[in-house]
């Protein structure tokens, strides 16, 4: 098997750097179809990710595409399909709705929670073998954001009332129960959180609301069985970098914004693991031989660390699959 991720995670010497692009609504190009079709789907979105993987030999696979709408809709939401390339979205203007007839998903029944365990466990099935295999669940700041709507969860939060916590709590209560479900078939899941970035709340307000419900969720995951749990927070996190290592996730995401130096700074002393990003802009414009040249710079940046892992931003659906392997050719040691 392929042991290239979980050598990094537990910061043990590779024959390389480990490749990790961010594919999740460019998945379903590669079996040409749209991420609106493929998410609905079992067989398309298994047949999907197995076609990325033949693609792009990542060493780690994600079963997703919205990642950030499977629990939500499970709970009332309503999520906008598209005939096109666009990625679902949820609805606006429907949380009032899912806060007053809120329901408790089950993730055996619900929405497309039994979609995705099971796809999830198919695709471990094909290539488990080979790489590690992830499930997506949403994190808490996320997940309640589009249960309460952003607006409204950022003034609640200003509030003396306790609405915040509450509809936070709903979602780590969702949350646990998904992520159960998955262990409960052994297997794993990345968590995506980057409703919780710093672009959007201040690293105070993340202490407050969001370090605790992250922290008890990452917990519980572990307590179910899963040996390692991403945590995918995108932007600028160096502000909250202590915070970030402190919710228990094993790997974390050092996007565009952020620093390599600050990550390796707090990383190595806490034993973490982080994942560095090409970004999805560079990626869209830059040509191969620039991509080589910038996942060299990066790689050299991170000094050796056996924890740095090597990605990229969400790559948008229908780039060349040229540019994407020229970050795993580069790590390589390809010209």
């Amino acid at each position: 098997m392929n042991d290239r991720l979980r050598h990094a995670l537990a910061l043990r010497r590779n024959d390389r750097v480990p490749f990790m692009p961010a594919v999740y609504e460019h998945k379903a190009w590669f079996i040409g179809r749209t991420p609106s079709d493929v998410c609905r789907d079992e067989a398309l979105l298994v047949a999907s990710v197995l076609a990325e993987y033949e693609a792009l030999r990542p060493d780690a696979m994600v079963v997703g595409i919205d990642v950030y709408n499977v629990e939500a809709e499970a709970a009332g939401c309503k999520v906008t399909y598209h005939e096109g390339p666009s990625i679902p979205a949820l609805t606006p203007g429907m949380e009032a709705l899912v806060q007053d007839n809120f329901r408790m998903p089950d993730p055996l029944k619900d929405g497309r929670m039994p979609v995705m365990l099971r796809a999830t466990a198919r695709v471990r099935e094909e290539i488990g073998g080979e790489v590690p295999v992830f499930g997506s669940l949403c994190g808490p700041f996320s997940l309640a954001a589009a249960l309460m709507g952003p607006a409204d969860l950022l003034m609640a939060m200003a509030s003396p009332e306790d609405a915040a916590r509450e509809v936070i709590e709903k979602a780590v209560v969702i949350i646990m129960r998904y992520g159960r479900a998955y262990a409960a078939q052994g297997l794993g899941v990345a968590m995506f959180d980057s409703t919780a970035t710093p672009d959007l709340i201040s690293p105070r307000r993340y202490r407050e609301f969001v370090l605790d419900p992250t922290r008890r969720v990452i917990a519980e995951l572990i307590r179910s069985g899963m040996n390692e749990v991403p945590l995918i927070i995108g932007g600028n996190t160096d502000p909250i970098l202590d915070d970030y290592i402190a919710t228990g996730g094993n790997f974390l995401l050092c996007d565009g914004p952020a620093s390599t130096q600050k990550f390796l700074a707090a990383c190595m002393p806490a034993r973490r693991a982080f994942r560095r990003n090409i970004p999805s802009d560079f990626l869209a414009t830059a040509s191969p031989e620039e991509i080589r040249r910038r996942t060299q710079a990066e790689v050299a940046e991170a000094q050796g660390y056996p924890g740095f892992i090597m990605g990229t931003g969400v790559i948008p659906y229908g780039t060349a699959s040229e540019k994407i392997l020229a970050v795993r050719e580069a790590l390589e040691g390809g010209e």
